[in-house]
């Protein structure tokens, strides 16, 4: 039997004591995070404790030779010693930063590491509107953080991230990057990976714009600026990051980025930038295609549509992009139809009544907000009533053969997903039928209409539709009203 010395340590050993600490602060942590952390179900095959089968996949060169360093500490640098720019006098709203982020951010400075809100949430922060995510960026590899953090998943191929969990409410958590060398030669300067750790002022100088660029410190209330960001947004410019045409061929979605910024800000986007863009729209056909579509789609949302595609339409990356609709804008430059307005002034008119209903806060879903872009194309259908003229083929006065044609080409280009691409099909027969002056009665009851599934989006494209063309504001009157005595609820 050992003796009692050996067994047990003196209690006011300091090394102990500080071990004890550390645990029971751990402790406190994941009690508050139990609550909201996912419990995983295990499926078992009948026995008691059955397990899912693990897969072993191939790791990286660089990803494991990033795991292999594992001493943030050594990234923490002085941003003052490292030429950063430190503002107090921001502006910065502290009371709309998420409390998980905080809670987050203190955890990893607890421990001797960086960290610091990032990117988006800071810009928006310091704009005066309220961010959708709140990032944040450390000196920590990802496997130390997923040490500190018992809700959190490290996920990524090509980027490295740390997701962490407060139920459905997840925090991205990255580690400081430093600029890589393209694995392509001089004319494919395409990065595909990108693990390679650095520092704080090495991680701002490889992002792709001023404004994205800066940090938030939580202890000290400092906006660190390495980059010239905080000149950029009061100066209310877009500006890239290094030589322009080298870092838009790095990646072109930076080219949809510039404009969804300029829209969404209000910015306007610097001469080289644009002359950049210009010299290289064709590379966005570099990029994979699902990428492109989740740009689009956010290049449509919280107010900044009409912004965003004057950029693409100054710049002919539209061209690139919807070829469709940059060749209708073309043809309908001058074209004036019944409502007195040409093809491209209702275009316009459409984006920023888009933009006015998102800002007040109406529900506007994103393939609402894809119809609303791609509804011109199908004007002389919409507006078609009757059987189709003499000579004719009545198949092209049909909108459900015509949008289907149409949104096939769109769908397998962009690679929409089919469910998207139905609805969008759905909401355009509906935007007919409001449209139509002629009752048939292969055309659903008005009530049976309202009763679909897919009526509020589409009345919400009717809506913008019929504002962007100043028309038919007593029909949306009319459904409005039938929508309300059917469902028993305002529509909003």
């Amino acid at each position: 039997m050992r003796d009692e010395e050996s067994r047990r340590r003196e209690p006011d050993d300091p090394s102990v004591e500080g071990e004890y600490a550390e645990r029971a602060e751990r402790s406190r942590f994941d009690e508050e995070e139990e609550d909201a952390r996912p419990r995983r179900r295990r499926e078992g095959d009948g026995r008691s404790g059955g397990r899912r089968r693990s897969r072993v996949r191939p790791v990286p060169d660089d990803v494991a030779e990033a795991d292999a360093i594992e001493d943030g500490h050594e990234r923490n640098i002085d941003p003052r010693e490292a030429g950063a720019e430190i503002y107090t006098d921001h502006g910065l709203d502290v009371s709309g930063i998420d409390s998980d982020a905080i809670k987050v951010l203190r955890r990893l400075q607890r421990y001797g590491f960086q960290a610091y809100l990032v990117g988006g949430c800071v810009r928006d922060l310091l704009v005066g509107q309220h961010p959708k995510d709140f990032d944040i960026a450390t000196s920590a590899t990802p496997k130390q953080i997923k040490r500190l953090f018992r809700n959190s998943r490290v996920i990524g191929r090509r980027f490295r991230l740390v997701h962490i969990h407060f139920g459905r409410h997840i925090l991205e958590i990255s580690t400081f990057r430093s600029n890589v060398v393209p694995e392509g030669d001089d004319d494919d300067p395409l990065i595909r990976r990108d693990n390679v750790f650095g520092t704080a002022d090495q991680d701002a100088l490889r992002r792709d714009f001023t404004v994205n660029a800066l940090f938030y410190d939580i202890e000290t209330n400092e906006v660190i600026d390495f980059v010239g960001g905080m000149k950029d947004i009061r100066r209310h410019r877009i500006e890239i990051i290094g030589d322009p045409v080298t870092r838009l061929r790095e990646d072109p979605v930076r080219m949809m980025r510039a404009a969804k910024f300029a829209g969404r800000l209000r910015f306007e986007v610097a001469e080289d930038l644009l002359d950049a863009i210009f010299d290289c729209r064709e590379d966005l056909q570099k990029c994979a295609a699902p990428r492109v579509f989740e740009e689009l789609q956010r290049l449509l949302d919280r107010g900044g549509a009409f912004g965003a595609i004057d950029v693409l339409w100054e710049t002919e990356l539209l061209d690139v992009l919807l070829p469709e609709l940059s060749a209708w804008l073309v043809e309908n430059e001058e074209l004036v139809d019944d409502t007195g307005l040409t093809g491209e002034q209702r275009f316009w008119n459409s984006l920023k009544t888009l933009d006015r209903y998102v800002l007040e806060g109406c529900d506007v879903s994103s393939v609402t907000a894809l119809s609303v872009l791609f509804c011109h194309l199908f004007g002389k259908v919409l507006h078609h009533s009757g059987p189709a003229p003499d000579g004719e083929d009545p198949s092209e006065y049909d909108i459900g053969v015509v949008a289907e044609d149409l949104l096939s080409s769109l769908a397998l280009r962009l690679q929409i997903p089919r469910r998207d691409a139905y609805r969008m099909r759905q909401l355009l027969v509906a935007l007919r039928r409001f449209l139509s002056r002629r009752a048939t009665r292969k055309k659903p009851s008005p009530n049976q209409l309202v009763r679909k599934e897919y009526f509020p989006e589409s009345l919400r494209l009717f809506q913008i539709y019929s504002n962007a063309c100043g028309r038919w504001q007593g029909e949306v009157a009319k459904w409005e009203k039938r929508y309300e005595q059917a469902m028993g609820r305002p529509f909003r």
